[in-house]
């Protein structure tokens, strides 16, 4: 584990303006030509990432670079042959950035920091305002986080434009806005607000910041979760008596009650990345298990079944395996299974309390929130190594495109 990592703020310490000048640096080169609210659609390698990988030129992943090894001398009678010493296992580095929440163990605001994962770089801070903050939501072209914060009292959402901690407020209201989601093409943010007198789901225009509207129920709709094909919004609503998964158009239209549980409440919607398929989270069976079932609510099926408590699912990149948390009286370990609910079995540390573990873009990688209040990044082979440093309490991870 890395103990010498040092978190880097703006008014802690001198070094901060030089952190962020060089993460400045590092980035503009891809990022300076688009403005603060110009986004760019989600297909393809920004130029940040083709600067990154350029200037570090990491192995590809999953790809490992052992010490090259020195020659030995011939063996001869007089010296037998020299055996070298075994290498240390090393971990291939995965590419991105990774965005976290972090305050000290007294404070009670948060600030987002950043790692380089390329590298590996300490964390740099990017905000230093002391409020609270929550819901770190990358764009799909990975040059804004946006998020929600309440620096005045009221939670409203925030748009930072990661090349230069720019930020934009986007919402104005005095009751709570939270849960930003981005469309896949990056133009536009669903979030659940409390505006109405109930928690209703809104969505709006990052480059003008008009807002829409697109539930209007007596109940509460929340959590948003668009479809990767971006054709539509998975949302959870107790609009006929029990939380239930609902789906709806982009514009908000057609909604569609795709879970029909009495007994207790199904939540947790995690999109396939072919938009074919929805894990969530449902207690019909007394326990918190996971399930799936098509876009459209069909084949509903139970994939785990024990006596923990399985929740927090989410699906790999190419779509052949589910990860998820799994654990009793606050001791969840990270669990990997394949699509079909095969195979389960545990990656990393065990008997710790995590959460929020999150994929890497390629999908030969996690993050997480790990014992000691620290992000921990893991392989798919068990090997873990913490990117904070300790004495700060961080959470909500969040990988970038």
């Amino acid at each position: 584990m890395q103990s010498n990592q040092i978190i880097k703020s703006k008014n802690n310490h001198r070094s901060w303006g030089l952190g962020l000048f060089a993460l400045a640096v590092f980035l503009l080169a891809g990022l300076s030509g688009c403005g603060p609210l110009e986004l760019t659609g989600a297909s393809g390698v920004s130029d940040a990432e083709a600067t990154i990988i350029a200037e570090s030129n990491p192995a590809p992943e999953g790809e490992e670079t052992g010490p090259v090894a020195t020659p030995q001398p011939a063996a001869t009678e007089e010296s037998p042959a020299m055996q070298p010493a075994p290498a240390e296992p090393t971990i291939a580095l995965p590419h991105g950035w990774v965005a976290y929440l972090s305050k000290s163990n007294s404070g009670k605001g948060a600030e987002i920091m950043l790692v380089n994962m390329t590298a590996l770089s300490e964390a740099i801070a990017l905000t230093n305002d002391g409020s609270a903050k929550t819901n770190l939501s990358w764009s799909p072209d990975g040059q804004y986080i946006a998020y929600s914060a309440n620096p005045d009292n009221s939670w409203n959402l925030y748009l930072m434009r990661v090349s230069d901690g720019s930020i934009t407020r986007l919402t104005n209201s005095p009751a709570k806005d939270a849960w930003p989601d981005w469309s896949p093409d990056g133009r536009t943010i669903a979030f659940e607000t409390f505006r109405d007198g109930n928690f209703e789901i809104y969505a709006i225009d990052v480059a003008t910041l008009a807002e829409t509207r697109l539930t209007n129920s007596a109940a509460g709709d929340g959590r948003p979760t668009w479809s990767p094909d971006g054709r539509w919004i998975v949302f959870v609503s107790n609009r006929d008596g029990n939380a239930n998964l609902y789906r709806m158009d982009a514009n908000g239209g057609n909604v569609v009650r795709l879970t029909t549980s009495e007994a207790a409440p199904d939540t947790g919607p995690a999109w396939s990345p072919d938009s074919q398929w929805i894990t969530f989270t449902a207690r019909r069976d007394g326990n918190p298990e996971i399930y799936k079932m098509r876009f459209d609510g069909s084949q509903q099926q139970r994939l785990t079944s024990n006596n923990a408590n399985d929740d927090h699912s989410s699906w790999s990149p190419d779509g052949q395996k589910i990860i998820y948390l799994s654990g009793n009286n606050g001791a969840k370990k990270i669990m990997l299974m394949n699509a079909d609910g095969s195979n389960p079995q545990v990656i990393g540390e065990t008997g710790d309390d995590h959460s929020a573990p999150v994929w890497s873009p390629g999908g030969d990688f996690l993050v997480y929130k790990g014992s000691g209040e620290v992000i921990y990044m893991l392989d798919l082979d068990g090997n873990v190594r913490p990117i904070s440093p300790g004495g700060h309490i961080a959470s909500e991870p969040a990988w970038g495109p």
